[in-house]
């Protein structure tokens, strides 16, 4: 079993706040189409987040030694100023979403994992997506076939590790001859995915997107995510890489210039 903060991660309070938090970091970064800003719309008048984020922010232990490339303060993780930047409408809302990713994949903003590795670099990015996929395989999960997506995107991670501790949650109630057992997969899979996947490239990922949306909602976002994973890396124990994480994209032959397809 990977070593972890195990009486805060155990708690029931402590795991609850951690999947909401996650949850709502990836409902930030939803495409619009998947009704995300009537989501978000609505929590404007819910105090649940922000409740789960003053849980987080009084936890022992959430406060790792250092910060990583591109992290942010614990003080930082307050659902509540990214709601305050929601644009009005969920026509504002998109236009502010294709601005900030554009409408194929964004070279100045990815939110793919894979992006972040050197192009140069193809099996290892072939590998990383081989990699994901098998986590969420080995807990019986795939993409939806309704919103269609790369399974290295942010979305998708940031969902995976709300899955895991909602299986953690599970396990805490459960039938204590199995308890142990599913509490060591869950926590186990947890500090794996967040040190070889999320926390690499996350921090700088964000770092972008308040570039890319400078006071904007997108800005608030980011600086949500940035605070978000030094949290997670203190609770599970995992040190920061050190990474200089920045998008590689493949470069584009100038024959498909306006193509959607480049093989």
């Amino acid at each position: 079993m990977t070593e972890t903060n195990i009486e805060t991660t155990c708690d029931p309070a402590a795991l609850m706040a951690r999947q909401t938090l996650y949850r709502f970091a990836a409902l930030t970064l939803l495409d619009p189409k998947a009704n995300s800003w009537e989501q978000l719309d609505e929590l404007r008048e819910d105090a649940l987040y922000s409740e789960a984020a003053d849980i987080i922010r009084n936890l022992p232990g959430t406060k790792p030694k250092k910060l990583g490339l591109g992290e942010r303060l614990l003080s930082e993780l307050d659902p509540s100023r990214v709601l305050a930047r929601l644009p009005g409408s969920r026509q504002e809302f998109n236009e502010k979403y294709e601005s900030t990713f554009g409408l194929l994949v964004s070279n100045a903003c990815p939110p793919y994992e894979t992006e972040y590795i050197n192009s140069k670099y193809a099996f290892q990015r072939s590998n990383t997506l081989a990699d994901v996929s098998g986590f969420y395989r080995a807990f019986g999960l795939t993409t939806s076939t309704t919103h269609p997506e790369r399974p290295d995107h942010i979305v998708q991670e940031l969902e995976f590790m709300a899955f895991l501790i909602g299986l953690e949650r599970q396990a805490v109630d459960g039938d204590e001859k199995v308890r142990q057992a599913r509490l060591d997969v869950c926590r186990d899979a947890q500090t794996r995915f967040l040190r070889e996947h999320l926390s690499w490239w996350a921090p700088a990922f964000a770092k972008l997107l308040s570039h890319e949306d400078p006071g904007g909602f997108y800005d608030q976002a980011g600086v949500f995510l940035a605070a978000l994973i030094p949290v997670e890396r203190a609770l599970l124990r995992v040190e920061s890489t050190g990474l200089h994480a920045e998008p590689s994209p493949l470069e584009r032959p100038e024959a498909c210039d306006g193509c959607e397809l480049v093989s």
